[in-house]
């Protein structure tokens, strides 16, 4: 194949098949005897992020904790280290998708996960999670009492042959952890935290059960449960805690599972299930009883089926990867050592051009085996450099600038002459002397004026101290100097890139992507600014590393509509332009063209009641938008 390919240590990476904002995952393949070849999934930190200690220690503890993980519902971890100043976890590659993803595509034909299909998902998750639970040090056996703290679906991988396994322990809690958890940190995916976590209380596994609970729930109501217009929004709801009850969402469902679903759910986590096995153990039993012809080599067809397509790509290109043939390049040789006879006797001149030394391939070390001596060179007029950096293969370089001379390699040499000198050769020696001596001072005063003169019409500063900045003046650094007893570093990326990137009103002289430092838990306004687009603007707290996303839009002319529905539950959906939003009522200054027709209109699937109305605002304007549901509409 002509696709090049990077070798990263002893792993081959193939294909990039994710990219976070501070990790991406490739896959890999490792060669083994006799030609065989395993493939993996290789997650490694980016390189901006590689000396960033908040995303090593995050990335070490995953390793730490996955690490003792093995279990046919948890993805096994196999290897763990720094390649090319990159950390990187080696990860078994599952062929299939997670959740989310097989959710967003079934939503694509209208279709859903059945009863019996959600149950066999959230009992094999639940069983990967009692695991993780129960899991000990594999090196003194002591419990280590993880609790994976972000169970969402992103977080449940799904294979084509219908296996589930958990994924992603890079925010696991365990009691090995070198540093707890601040007081007030929020960790996770927000619609899937527990009313204790979104408090900022101390958490348990019963907080994975109540995350897990959330996703049988949505399977189940084929809906989100916690929304919100924003991340605040989303944080009442989930310490409310109020939770419909399925049945009304779907009525299909059974009652027994109704209530396996809400002891799930329950606010208070001591009447929740204490454990995930006992949660699995109620679904299994519920599964077996309910459903006893259900198969999972059925449901394994059914996920073929969705990702037909992919599912033949992917089959072929493991095939045509595990052909691809690795030449590996020959270890590079030293140059010979010259020999006496090689060299003139005397060294007349020395050779002053700038060497070009060649290129070592990617995985070799160039072994240096010729040694230099400049004894030869040194005189009773001329002292020899007291040190001459090394290049790696033995080619002494000094610098070359100002008259300072590139040394090539020199074998040793030595060498002796007669000395006979003629009464004839005094005059000789004496003018000799005079222009070295003329020569040295010259070069003396040449460069005591060259590099001491100063500039023209420059003053000469003597032991002037270097001035202090100014308080106000801005600084262009990496990060935005905040004085905090808890910082929080914060990746700013934009859609294009290179936008400059605003605080509070003052610019941190950075351009997207960059990390830049907030308060902790202190609301901040960040501005992304770049000619030929629209102004973005976030208002935000940040309680951990976190990112920013912006999609920047052209320059059109804008105005914002806040837009409330008479009923405004979780349930209601509102849609601009017949394009359904993730937002839920009440919505706050959404941006629409300015001077255009905007159809808005909103629909509640339980009581089937609609409501539409057509706005046309000004450009900057900000309208007040009220939809009142009417009757159930008609089908």
């Amino acid at each position: 194949m002509s696709q090049s390919y990077e070798q990263f240590g002893k792993y081959l990476l193939i294909e990039k098949v994710a990219a976070g904002g501070m990790a991406e995952i490739y896959l890999a393949r490792s060669g083994a005897a006799n030609g065989l070849n395993k493939f993996f999934a290789i997650k490694r930190i980016l390189p901006q992020f590689s000396t960033n200690e908040d995303f090593v220690a995050m990335f070490k503890e995953e390793a730490k904790v996955a690490i003792n993980l093995n279990h046919s519902n948890v993805v096994s971890i196999f290897d763990f280290g720094i390649e090319q100043s990159q950390f990187y976890l080696v990860m078994d590659y599952v062929e299939g998708r997670n959740l989310r993803q097989i959710i967003n595509e079934l939503k694509k034909t209208n279709k859903s996960f059945s009863i019996d299909q959600a149950l066999y998902l959230i009992k094999e998750t639940a069983a990967g999670l009692d695991h993780a639970h129960r899991c000990t040090d594999s090196t003194n056996g002591r419990p280590l009492n993880i609790t994976h703290r972000d169970m969402s679906p992103q977080n449940i991988m799904v294979s084509f042959e219908g296996e589930v396994k958990v994924i992603d322990f890079g925010i696991a809690k365990a009691e090995t952890e070198a540093e707890g958890t601040k007081a007030g940190t929020l960790k996770g995916k927000f619609s899937y935290m527990s009313p204790e976590q979104a408090e900022g209380q101390p958490i348990d596994p019963r907080t994975d059960v109540f995350a897990l609970g959330i996703v049988l729930w949505e399977l189940l109501a084929n809906d989100r449960l916690f929304t919100g217009s924003n991340e605040a929004a989303i944080l009442r709801k989930v310490r409310d805690c109020q939770i419909p009850p399925i049945r009304k969402i779907n009525p299909t469902v059974p009652q027994g599972l109704e209530r396996i679903v809400m002891k799930s759910l329950a606010k208070d986590r001591n009447v929740r299930y204490q454990t995930a096995a006992n949660f699995h153990r109620d679904l299994n039993r519920f599964l077996n009883t309910q459903y006893p012809d259900f198969s999972p080599q059925d449901f394994s067809q059914f996920v073929k089926e969705s990702f037909k397509t992919a599912y033949q790509e992917g089959k072929d290109k493991l095939v045509a990867y595990s052909k691809i043939v690795v030449e590996e390049a020959p270890l590079l040789k030293a140059p010979p050592t010259p020999k006496v006879g090689d060299m003139p006797a005397t060294p007349d001149k020395v050779d002053n051009r700038v060497d070009e030394l060649p290129e070592v391939p990617n995985g070799f070390a160039a072994e240096p085996k010729v040694k230099i001596n400049l004894e030869g060179l040194r005189s009773a007029s001329t002292a020899a450099p007291k040190s001459i950096p090394s290049t790696g293969f033995n080619k002494p370089i000094t610098n070359n600038s100002y008259g300072q001379t590139k040394v090539t390699q020199i074998s040793q040499v030595s060498y002796s002459k007669p000395h006979t000198q003629k009464s004839g050769d005094f005059t000789d020696i004496l003018f000799k002397g005079l222009v070295v001596a003329a020569l040295s001072f010259g070069g003396w005063w040449g460069y005591k004026n060259y590099f001491n003169a100063p500039a023209k019409n420059q003053p000469v500063a003597v032991n002037k101290p270097k001035p202090s900045p100014k308080p106000n003046q801005p600084q262009q650094t990496e990060q935005i100097d905040q004085s905090s007893t808890a910082p929080v570093k914060v990746s700013v990326n934009s859609n294009p890139d290179n936008a400059e990137i605003y605080v509070n009103g003052v610019a941190t002289g950075n351009k997207t992507p960059a990390v830049i430092t907030l308060d902790a838990n202190k609301e901040a306004e960040i501005v992304i600014k770049k000619d030929g687009y629209l102004e973005y603007k976030i208002n935000r707290a940040f309680a951990e590393t976190s990112q920013v996303l912006a999609t920047l839009q052209g320059s059109v002319a804008t105005a914002y509509i806040n837009i409330k529905v008479s009923d405004e539950n979780a349930f209601t959906k509102i849609s601009i332009n017949g394009k359904e939003l993730l937002e839920k009522p009440p919505v706050v200054k959404y941006p629409v063209i300015a001077s255009k027709e905007t159809v808005i209109s909103a629909y509640n699937p339980i009581t089937k009641a609609t409501a539409e109305v057509k706005v046309t605002a000004k450009p900057g304007e900000s309208m007040d938008v009220n939809l009142v549901l009417g009757k159930p509409q008609k089908k």
